[in-house]
């Protein structure tokens, strides 16, 4: 199977069908190139105090930058919540009360890493593996992905896998792609990491979502404490977690939502 394309102009229908067909898209031409040179520039001073990493999973030829929502406001503006993410979330996760960012980073792969190992994101919590989606992640090309510089390899249809079954070598197909994509894969999906054979350093944000009754994969709230988020847009405040995340979840103080935090933050400050 192939990674279903779509472009900027495709509907939310066809979105939801490649979704459940395949477990993951490509929408082309997302967002224009510019925003996503605008983001490079914003997150350029923090990456080189950022470590490579030290296993070979998290690739010694790749850096992960973090707080990309409170560094980046072209991020905050234009990604965060783009409307392909909300129909995203609000499909596969639609058994949920309420879904969450569960994780934002920038990612820089180096000239020289190899192949990553094909993995579920699920695989993160540690847990029986449950039998519906609990994420919808999403990489954003924030350069052009090419079969050259590492852009990611799935295995489309996996997601439908019996929990036992494991990628065979020539299953995953490359998700290349111009600057300004975004591709699309559902918590149960294989990927990872291309190899990166060329000169070009392949540059992408990762968002992951989540279901709210599950552990965020950053500490949304301790990274972004009232004093950070609360100029933000109220709908991105809510989406980092400060809200109720269930009928008898994710309680603040007194049993309060923990958006009164961010008010009350504000009202201090008028």
């Amino acid at each position: 199977m192939e990674i279903p394309r779509l472009s900027a102009t495709s509907t939310d229908d066809e979105l939801r069908d490649a979704l459940d067909a395949a477990g993951c898209c490509l929408i082309e031409h997302a967002v224009a190139a510019e925003v996503m040179d605008a983001i490079a520039a914003e997150m350029a001073p923090f990456t080189d105090s950022t470590p490579f990493g030290n296993t070979d999973f998290t690739g010694a030829g790749t850096r992960r930058t973090g707080m990309v929502i409170e560094r980046s406001p072209t991020f905050r503006e234009h990604l965060a919540r783009h409307s392909t993410i909300l129909t995203a979330g609000d499909h596969v996760m639609s058994h949920a009360p309420v879904w969450v960012l569960s994780f934002a980073h920038y990612f820089e792969l180096f000239p020289g890493e190899p192949n990553q190992m094909l993995h579920r994101d699920t695989w993160k919590y540690g847990a029986p593996p449950l039998p519906f989606e609990v994420d919808v992640n999403a990489l954003w090309a924030v350069s052009d992905f090419t079969e050259t510089n590492g852009a990611t390899r799935l295995v489309p249809g996996s997601h439908l896998w019996d929990d036992e079954r494991r990628p065979g070598p020539s299953e995953d197909v490359g998700a290349f792609a111009p600057k300004g994509s975004v591709l699309f894969y559902t918590g149960k999906v294989f990927h990872g990491g291309g190899e990166s054979s060329g000169d070009g350093v392949r540059l992408a944000i990762n968002t992951q979502h989540s279901v709210g009754w599950l552990s965020q994969t950053e500490q949304m709230l301790l990274e972004y404490p009232p004093a950070i988020a609360a100029d933000w847009d109220d709908d991105l405040i809510r989406f980092i977690g400060y809200q109720r995340l269930g009928p008898a979840l994710g309680h603040w103080r007194n049993a309060e939502d923990p958006f009164i935090a961010i008010e009350e933050y504000r009202a201090q400050q008028s």
